[in-house]
């Protein structure tokens, strides 16, 4: 692993598979499909979203934290990030202040057809509200102190360095309150 965003990963989902007997099969499954992954062939086609105002500031958090080597391995790679929102997303059925407040990116990244890898970023003060997916997925958070909810379980609060499983099929939300969030998500396909 030679991009040295997904190298900072794998170090962190290595060690979590090592405390976390219980995911360590998921972490492991992660782990080999991240070294699938290479740089977009067709990268240098840059795109922001209103969100993306946040970003430094998730950063910085993210500099003080756990995750301090994904963070400066994706402030390495901000200029050359394309941002995207879902485009089922919109003003009415999300909110104009969610859209203006969210993005993801890719990170310039391909080569798994059975992971989706890259990052989210939520300005403070809104609410991803939980949401079901078709595939299993880890999060690690970057930077800010989200409460995040999985499947029918209380909120919780999150910090930096703190990592999140979603089962197949289960469901996520991420509140990232005073402060803006950014988390690294790896979604696995059956």
């Amino acid at each position: 692993m030679k991009i040295p965003v997904v190298k900072a990963v794998a170090k962190i989902f290595a060690e979590e598979a090592e405390r976390d007997a219980a995911k360590s099969e998921q972490l492991h499954r992660a782990l080999g499909l991240m070294q699938e992954l290479r740089p977009e062939p067709d990268a240098g086609k840059t795109a922001q979203v209103p969100g993306c105002r946040h970003l430094q500031r998730t950063l910085e958090l993210g500099a003080a934290g756990a995750a301090t080597d994904v963070a400066a391995a994706i402030r390495d790679l901000e200029p050359t990030l394309s941002w995207a929102q879902n485009p089922r997303y919109n003003a009415d059925n999300m909110g104009a202040e969610f859209m203006d407040n969210y993005g993801w990116t890719g990170l310039g990244l391909t080569g798994s057809s059975s992971m989706a890898f890259g990052v989210l970023l939520l300005g403070p003060g809104i609410e991803y509200p939980p949401t079901s997916y078709e595939s299993e997925g880890i999060f690690l958070v970057i930077g800010g102190s989200p409460e995040w909810k999985s499947g029918d379980a209380p909120w919780q609060q999150t910090q930096a360095g703190d990592t999140i499983y979603r089962p197949y099929g289960g469901s996520e939300g991420k509140r990232p309150g005073n402060e803006p969030m950014l988390a690294l998500y790896a979604w696995m396909y059956h």
